[in-house]
């Protein structure tokens, strides 16, 4: 909160004072720049992937490049993440990070990496392998892993996690 009021030129208490629905309503705000921010870090580390001639090769590097991101976004934006989680009843049209691992599966999908059969919950599957790998990153037993270990850890995830689907 503190962070955000800052951007916007306010206090964090002055901030309290634009949302009538209380504290409540703000955390849903807050949690719609959460999920925005990590759509876009999503997306963008998505669409900075290394091609390939192979389409089979050029979407899996999608895909770990998405899960990688939603890594990174967990470990640099604890807080904001924690919001965007617990308060998403806002759901921003534009704040979708869900959308864009789904975009990955389509494209495993659409390239054959995928069976079209093993297409339904892939996403669901994939999210809560990162998503649960970042909290264990942060806040749990994980957290003391040195960043070297830790970039292996989440590519060898990522390496099971697309194995598996």
């Amino acid at each position: 909160l503190n962070r955000l009021a800052a951007q916007v030129g306010v206090s964090a208490s002055a901030a309290y004072r634009h949302f009538p629905g209380g504290l409540e309503e703000l955390l849903v705000a807050v949690g719609d720049v959460g999920r925005r921010e990590l759509a876009e870090h999503l997306a963008v580390r998505v669409g900075e992937a290394q091609g390939s001639r192979d389409p089979q090769v050029a979407a899996r590097r999608r895909f770990h490049a998405g899960g990688r991101a939603y890594v990174e976004y967990v470990v640099a934006e604890l807080g904001l993440f924690q919001v965007a989680c617990r308060h998403d009843e806002g759901r921003a049209a534009d704040a979708d990070p869900y959308g864009v691992l789904q975009g990955c599966i389509e494209d495993l999908v659409t390239t054959g990496s995928l069976p079209r059969s093993r297409r339904r919950d892939a996403a669901a599957a994939a999210w809560a392998a990162v998503h649960g790998l970042g909290v264990l990153l942060t806040e749990g037993p994980l957290r003391r892993l040195p960043e070297d270990r830790r970039q292996d850890v989440v590519e060898r995830t990522l390496d099971v996690v697309q194995r598996g689907l």
